[in-house]
């Protein structure tokens, strides 16, 4: 299902445009988009929903949404949603490569959510993590926790692998406990929240 399409690329980042204002894909969700003979998979690392205009802020209705759609049916003309990513790499030939393509990324490339085969394949060693740690402006205690956990659901909910990648982001945030105990206690909340589902 497309979610997306890039509209602006800066290096290792991209920009999209949500399809759908109330779809928008949260940080550390796993998206892809084709490039020729490769899927690039990328992370993303915020959103943001607001008005096209120049400036323009939405104003509060203090409206329920379906009120809202019924009095303002245009309302996803005046209101757009985006996304930022970071590529993280491709999968070419069955396998993932851990950098950037050697082809240029396109605008208007469509984006959709990465499927679990595609996530463990981008998400087998903690490389994947350093991609993200590298990005500029980037808020790792709210996007790396996300991101662990969509591929601890991928892998089956297998904590061994939580272990292991809790062990490289040690590593990568060069043993700041400052940094990593906030990620591991998210992480470990949001854990909570399936096994007691």
């Amino acid at each position: 299902m497309i979610v997306g399409e890039i509209i602006d690329i800066s290096f290792t980042q991209l920009t999209c445009e949500a399809r759908d204002l109330n779809n928008v894909p949260t940080p550390g969700r796993f998206i892809k988009f084709e490039l020729d003979d490769y899927t690039v998979v990328g992370c993303v690392t915020r959103y943001d929903i607001g008005s096209i205009s120049e400036g323009g802020y939405p104003r509060a209705l203090w409206k329920s949404p379906e009120e809202i759609r019924k009095q303002y049916p245009q309302i996803d003309q005046i209101l757009k949603g985006y996304f930022k990513c970071v590529v993280i790499g491709y999968i070419v030939n069955e396998k993932f490569v851990v950098c950037l393509p050697d082809k240029s990324i396109r605008l208007h490339s469509l984006v959709e959510l990465a499927n679990q085969k595609e996530i463990l394949l981008a998400t087998q060693n903690g490389l994947f993590l350093n991609s993200v740690l590298k990005a500029k402006d980037i808020d790792i205690i709210e996007v790396v926790p996300w991101m662990l956990f969509f591929a601890y659901l991928a892998r089956g909910k297998d904590y061994y692998y939580i272990e292991q990648m809790g062990k490289s982001l040690n590593a990568y945030l060069k043993y700041d406990l400052n940094l990593l105990e906030p990620v591991i206690e998210r992480l470990e909340n949001l854990i909570m929240t399936v096994q007691e589902g």
